[in-house]
């Protein structure tokens, strides 16, 4: 879970928020209650603060706004499960006994208690246990956990170095270090406790390696090279007996293979062939026998279902199939069952499907709820489950700015009615409404685009036809469509135009990095993949034809001026004194939409990036983030067109990772996200059912 730590944009906003409650004034379009209700889940979700959210949740639940307050009853049970405290059936009893006329709130809260019921019954005659292990801003679930419980595998994602991570004295050990660009990219404890097998990006050559969890006997397995048939390793488990790696390879034809990689020479072994979207997890039986695996039921569907595969060949076979969406956690440690996540319920739970002989033994049982969307780090011998939870912190703010002295007329303000999960903000061509992304909370693990009335704060919900939504927003000439960077129904990555009143994609450019809209809305510009360069391209729509702009390395970030005709962007100049290096310097750029000169107006020396750029609104001024790729921070920053100094905005928040920006067409709004997400692991214990429990029907 690769993220950047920000805790003082929220420790800013919660001071504004406060101060505005204390004197009486709230946000246009936010009442006292709501912004104490987001108060509150800052405390829960930001702090990791549970006690003090429920005090806070209990108070908000006294005022006289039902609305908030079946809300806060709904959190403050919530925080209850995470404690293990039996006082979150009352929260949700009340829920349903005061505020049925609250219909999708108490419709939720029957269903936290449906669940409570179920795993109330699940570990019988145990207390069950969930306990932090590890917060703070280097905590990092992208590793696993020893048998023995005692170390976590990591990544610091400051340097991007391999370590591990003693659990009772916080000791840490770095195995593999970084050097000119190279990336951490996933790793698995070996079961015997002695080796360690991680993904390592070395330029642009994917590698699977090998290391001892003292740092000994470094070495090679597998290296994907530019000409290889095969792009991308992920390694996801070891065999039983540590001979062999289960690893995902991406290949260049579009297909996954599940494969064994042998640890002694590194020899190969496909297991299965898939089209894409890839397994979110795979993971060995305890007897080695099968692999259990998850895949989406059907093309272009974002439920999945858990099958498992032979390892000696033969048919798969069928382990969970339901409506819902459910994906691989682990096997128990006696092998006798496969827990895994599913939304079933309306929110992420952990389920356990009893398993012998490679077939289900019965249903699944519930056996905790409200677990989110967890990082699975793997069981410890004696049933303990470690998990990394990853708290999104993205929000979108808005702020008046005057550019001629770069300072701030009004303070930035939240604009979203949740919080995290918001981001890639672009006002529309009119000014009237404001755009942005974000997770629903409607439909787990999706992504939404919301359309906000800046007049009137009325806010709609589009959930376009995509697996996965992310940066690079832009509203279309007309507003009748937009342009936002994702992944397919197919898992390609992408630049997508959607229809704003159906949510189809009309338009695709697959490969595609960052773009933005031509005038007259005929073409986009966007930046492409080529082989040994990212150029950046004028494709048009009626014909599908490209025009090279640019034939250099384009960097992360794209946009065309207020009148259609240049375009900025940033690039970066390969190291040529160090081949290993991908990139020694970036650059900030503007030439004509037509192609021509590209005319650099700022140089930034590594380790130092452009992130986002926006054009202010008379077309004479670039805003863009500056981002220390060292330090692993974001600042805002303007300067002429023509070049010159570039001077600091201080906005107050400190900006999230590839923060996207967009200038309102008045000249002095400005729309932004900032705050990025906090991990913190977990484990849990005492939680599995008793021998034999697994067979009881729910």
């Amino acid at each position: 879970m690769r993220r950047t730590y920000v805790q003082s944009v929220m420790l800013i906003v919660l001071a504004v928020l406060a101060l505005m409650v204390v004197g009486g004034v709230a946000p246009r379009g936010q009442t006292k209650a709501e912004l104490a209700l987001k108060a509150a889940m800052d405390k829960e979700v930001v702090d990791g603060d549970l006690k003090a959210a429920i005090e806070m949740y209990r108070q908000i639940a006294k005022a006289g706004d039902r609305a908030v307050a079946a809300r806060a009853l709904v959190r403050m049970g919530q925080c209850y499960e995470k404690l293990g405290d039996a006082q979150a059936r009352k929260a949700y009893e009340q829920v349903v006994r005061e505020y049925g006329d609250q219909a999708d709130v108490a419709a939720e809260a029957r269903t936290r208690l449906a669940a409570l019921a179920g795993t109330a019954g699940a570990a019988s005659g145990s207390t069950m246990a969930v306990r932090r292990v590890w917060a703070g801003p280097d905590a990092d679930g992208s590793g696993s956990v020893s048998p023995d419980g005692k170390y976590l595998s990591f990544a610091d994602w400051k340097t991007y170095n391999l370590g591990i991570r003693e659990l009772a004295t916080g000791t840490i050990r770095i195995l593999a270090k970084t050097v000119n660009g190279e990336h951490y990219g996933g790793s698995v404890i070996s079961p015997d406790g002695k080796q360690i097998v991680y993904r390592w990006l070395n330029g642009r050559l994917s590698e699977l390696r090998v290391v001892g969890v003292d740092g000994s006997n470094p070495r090679l397995l597998s290296r994907l090279d530019e000409q290889a048939e095969r792009m991308e390793v992920r390694p996801d488990a070891w065999s039983p007996d540590g001979k062999h790696v289960l690893v995902l390879f991406a290949k260049r034809d579009k297909l996954q293979e599940i494969a064994l990689v042998a640890v002694a020479d590194g020899s190969m072994r496909v297991l299965k062939t898939l089209d894409p979207p890839a397994p979110q997890r795979m993971r060995f039986s305890q007897d080695g026998r099968y692999v259990a695996y998850d895949f989406p039921q059907k093309a272009g569907s974002d439920a999945r279902d858990i099958s498992l595969i032979p390892t000696d060949g033969g048919r798969d076979v069928p382990l969970v199939q339901h409506p819902a969406s459910d994906t691989v956690l682990g096997w128990t440690p006696d092998g006798r069952g496969l827990l895994f996540a599913s939304d079933r319920t309306r929110t992420w739970d952990a389920w356990l499907v009893p398993v012998e002989a490679g077939r289900p033994q019965g249903p699944p049982v519930l056996v905790r709820t409200g677990i989110g969307e967890i990082a699975p780090m793997g069981f410890a011998q004696k049933g303990s489950f470690y998990y990394g939870v990853s708290t999104d912190l993205a929000d979108v703010f808005t702020a008046t700015l005057d550019l001629t002295t770069g300072s701030v007329l009004s303070a930035p303000t939240p604009i979203a009615r949740r919080l995290g999960g918001n981001y890639a903000p672009d006002w529309s061509p009119d000014g009237k409404s404001l755009a942005y992304v974000s997770r629903p909370t409607s439909k787990p693990g999706s992504h939404a685009i919301v359309i906000r009335s800046v007049e009137t704060g009325e806010q709609r919900e589009l959930l376009p036809k995509m697996n996965r939504l992310g940066y690079n927003l832009r509203w279309s000439p007309d507003s009748k469509s937009m342009l936002v960077r994702g992944y397919d129904t197919q898992d390609r990555m992408g630049v997508y135009t959607i229809n704003l009143q159906t949510g189809d994609v009309i338009a695709a450019m697959p490969g595609a990095y960052w773009a933005d809209w031509s005038r007259d809305g005929k073409a986009v510009l966007c930046a492409t993949n080529a082989r040994n360069s990212r150029p950046i391209v004028a494709r048009d729509l009626d014909t599908g034809q490209d025009k090279e702009l640019f034939s250099g390395w384009a960097g992360l970030s794209l946009a065309v001026s207020p009148d259609g005709q240049w375009v900025a962007f940033s690039s970066i100049e390969p190291d040529l004194q160090n081949p290993t290096t991908e990139w020694s310097a970036a650059t900030l750029r503007i030439m004509p939409v037509t192609g021509g000169e590209a005319r650099q107006v700022l140089r930034l020396e590594r380790p130092e990036d452009f992130a986002a750029i926006a054009w202010a609104a008379d077309g004479r001024r670039l805003l863009f983030v500056r981002r220390n790729l060292k330090e692993n921070t974001f600042e805002l920053w303007h300067i002429r067109t023509e070049g010159g100094e570039p001077q600091r905005i201080l906005v107050g928040l400190a900006l999230g990772s590839l923060c996207q920006i967009s200038m309102h067409p008045d000249g002095r709004r400005i729309a932004l996200n900032a705050g990025s997400s906090r991990t913190e692991i977990w484990v849990m214990e005492n939680f599995l059912p008793p021998a034999g429990a697994q067979n009881v029907k729910k």
